[in-house]
């Protein structure tokens, strides 16, 4: 473990201007850290921060190099989230080969540690009455295109890295959410169409939500006492869509949805909720993957070991509900 702080100071964060990315740019500007961050396109949710910007792709590792070049670490963010299959290989390409090639690169230019940002999603959800700790199975080819992206990016890094000077850090976050949402999320976008009152049922099941202030905050302590090699969960709270619903109706009074249909009944609804989606010219809530998302959540995940290592500690979820709503009022009038 590398124990020395004044021993990283320069740190890179690819994804720096998605939602965990650039919360975790502000943890670490508030705690003296220099960041360079890495932006594919649009930047804006790191407008006014005191920071090198590097424009470029994951996939291309003269971006990285130029990105990487003179960094003690880098926290490797950049990754897309699909809940709608991945019909172009993007997806899989990104969380796969951008991983690898992020380790390549800071593996060859001598940078001390990597933090990889997988997800709880790369693991078996299955057996239910089981702990959910750092010791489930990848999951495989079999799974939804995410999951399986994801399985195989972090086994990608660790690879890579295997025998290296280069220390890696695995975290894996649960579902986040909160503040700073500026694109916004997958989540975001939905807890905006529950508040306009765009929602006229939700589905049974649940998952387990974590704020992202306070995973950005575990994964910067990270670069300090995470050990090498190791894989730490940071979880939340397992919330079922009825009680999250509940909990927005309490912080924002307005109308929510009542309906709980069951999975059978919407899995045969999504043709038409895509149809559906494509005339509005929106992303379709319900799919196949988000409904087996909710369906395998996890009741019991656990985060202990991050809670010993890294001093993790989570907010209620009431609060991370509120504050996301509060920020997009005051920053962007989206919930007017």
């Amino acid at each position: 473990m590398i124990g020395n702080r004044a021993s990283l100071q320069h740190i890179a964060v690819t994804g720096a201007n998605g939602h965990l990315g650039n919360v975790i740019c502000r943890t670490l500007l508030g705690q003296g850290f220099s960041v360079s961050a890495f932006c594919h396109s649009d930047n804006k949710a790191l407008k006014g921060l005191a920071m090198k910007r590097v424009q470029g792709n994951v996939l291309n590792q003269n971006d990285l190099e130029t990105l990487l070049r003179d960094c003690d670490a880098v926290i490797h963010c950049a990754a897309l989230i699909s809940l709608n299959g991945d019909p172009t290989g993007i997806v899989y390409k990104t969380n796969t080969e951008g991983a690898r090639n992020v380790a390549e690169v800071a593996k060859r230019l001598g940078l001390k540690k990597m933090i990889h940002i997988s997800s709880v999603h790369a693991v078996v959800e299955k057996p239910f009455d089981e702990k959910f700790d750092e010791t489930r199975q990848y999951k495989t080819e079999s799974s939804h295109i995410y999951d399986y992206s994801k399985a195989l990016g972090e086994q990608m890094v660790f690879e890579t890295l295997k025998d290296s000077n280069t220390q890696l850090v695995v975290i894996r976050p649960s579902s986040i959410l909160g503040p700073f949402d500026f694109k916004p999320s997958e989540i975001g976008k939905a807890m905006l169409i529950l508040y306009r009152g765009k929602l006229p049922f939700i589905s049974a099941g649940g998952y387990d939500f974590v704020d992202v202030r306070d995973v950005a905050t575990s994964i910067v302590v990270a670069l300090e006492k995470g050990r090498n090699g190791e894989i730490y969960h940071l979880t939340g709270h397992y919330c079922t869509l009825k009680e999250f619903v509940h909990i927005v109706k309490k912080i924002t009074r307005k109308k929510t949805p009542t309906v709980v249909l069951p999975f059978w009944l919407l899995k045969i609804m999504i043709p038409l909720l895509r149809i559906q989606s494509n005339f509005m010219r929106m992303t379709p809530i319900f799919t196949h993957a988000m409904l087996d998302t909710l369906r395998n959540g996890h009741p019991n995940m656990s985060s202990d070991k991050a809670q010993k290592e890294l001093a993790y500690q989570c907010r209620p979820l009431e609060e991370s509900i509120a504050d996301f709503y509060a920020w997009q009022k005051s920053s962007k009038g989206d919930n007017s």
